[in-house]
């Protein structure tokens, strides 16, 4: 934009004189003939520098000045008098003068200090500006940062009515699911010598459907304690090698065609960890597995020391799992469906992931489409 010069003399030749000199260095020039006629000029605003004898009929150059400091400050003020004193160069420049010059003034001199008075104007608007931009992108960050907390608070809110209601729903089915068991168990026994074999099977069907509900349940209630740090934890010394070794015989009629093998160190492996928390871990990871690995498919697991923790790895030959899921399934409910394959991982992961972290290990799973999967976990050595 062009820079507004307004000029203040109450001589007609001066005024215009300097309008001249603004007009031909490009400057947009008006004149006032003294302080009241510029002080109208100035509420209309848009002016960068104004140029004043300090010398003016009824209000001098020197309460002109003060005033255009009230209520304009980023206006630059240049003082001019015919009749220079120490005195009066003092006055002006404690009033906030840009520049003090004597008349008569030189044409070079006034359009140098005029531009120089023009720079500094602009550089205090740009000042402001960008003041004014960051005060206006603070406040939109104030009001994104306090949306987000409320955001928060609310999302804790509803994961403390989700987890209430999942207690209130975990204790309603225990019971009646316990009851049923105990009752399907009791009829089981007895009806034996009545029943066909496939009516037999069906009973069978019921039973370990039922066990396995009352399992999620169970699993529920547990990932819930672990979540809040109020799973009670048994931590004692356990071998691992021997420990896993235990946990795939007991999967032994469940292998059926698949190839199951071990590998471990022949020396004893250590481990501080709570032995049941750590089987159910171990029997997730080999049920899973199981679920995924086709009937001549092979199932590795490896117990070693890595750095300075023990690690253990189960492999399967699988369908494998896409990158961008590795860390969705260890999630609460963790479903992801593909075209070809559906991995689900239930309850059963979020459990693990859970119970190893709180005994001190990671866990986690290394995989690709078509060639299997390794999920692996560490517990630190005793």
């Amino acid at each position: 934009m062009m820079t507004r010069v307004l000029i203040v003399d109450d001589e007609q030749s001066i005024r215009l004189t300097l309008q001249e000199f603004m007009r031909e260095a490009g400057y947009e020039a008006e004149v006032a003939e003294d302080a009241k006629a510029a002080l109208q000029l100035l509420k209309s605003g848009g002016f960068d520098v104004v140029v004043s004898d300090i010398v003016l009929p009824r209000i001098s150059g020197v309460e002109l000045l003060q005033a255009i400091r009230k209520e304009s400050p980023r206006v630059q003020v240049i003082m001019m008098t015919g009749q220079p004193a120490v005195e009066t160069a003092a006055s002006a420049v404690r009033a906030g003068a840009f520049d003090y010059l004597c008349k008569p003034v030189p044409k070079d001199a006034i359009l140098r200090c005029v531009a120089n008075a023009a720079k500094l104007k602009a550089t205090e608007d740009e000042r402001v500006r960008l003041a004014e931009a960051n005060r206006r992108h603070q406040e939109d960050l104030e009001r994104q940062h306090q949306q987000l907390r409320d955001n928060y608070a609310r999302l804790r809110e509803l994961e403390t009515l989700r987890d209430n209601l999942t207690h209130m729903i975990i204790h309603d089915l225990r019971a009646p699911l316990s009851i049923a068991l105990g009752y399907l168990d009791l009829i089981k026994d007895r009806a034996v010598s009545k029943l066909s074999s496939e009516e037999m099977s069906y009973l069978d069907t019921i039973l370990i459907n039922i066990c396995r509900l009352n399992d999620m349940i169970g699993s529920l209630l547990d990932i819930s304690r672990l979540e809040t740090g109020n799973m009670p934890l048994n931590r004692r010394t356990y071998d691992m090698s021997a420990l896993t070794k235990s946990v795939m015989e007991s999967f032994d009629s469940l292998v059926e065609e698949r190839r199951l093998s071990f590998k471990s160190p022949s020396e004893p492996l250590k481990v501080s960890c709570d032995e049941e928390v750590t089987r159910r871990v171990l029997g997730n990871l080999l049920q899973n597995a199981l679920k995924f690995t086709p009937k001549d498919g092979d199932i590795r697991i490896i117990v070693s020391r890595k750095d300075s923790m023990v690690r253990v790895e189960v492999s399967d030959t699988g369908p494998g799992i896409p990158a961008e899921y590795h860390s969705k399934i260890f999630e609460k409910f963790g479903y992801i469906t593909k075209p070809v394959h559906q991995y689900s991982a239930g309850l059963g992961l979020t459990f693990c992931k859970l119970a190893v972290e709180a005994q001190g290990g990671q866990i986690g799973v290394e995989s690709e489409v078509g060639k299997g999967s390794t999920f692996w976990f560490t517990l630190p050595p005793a």
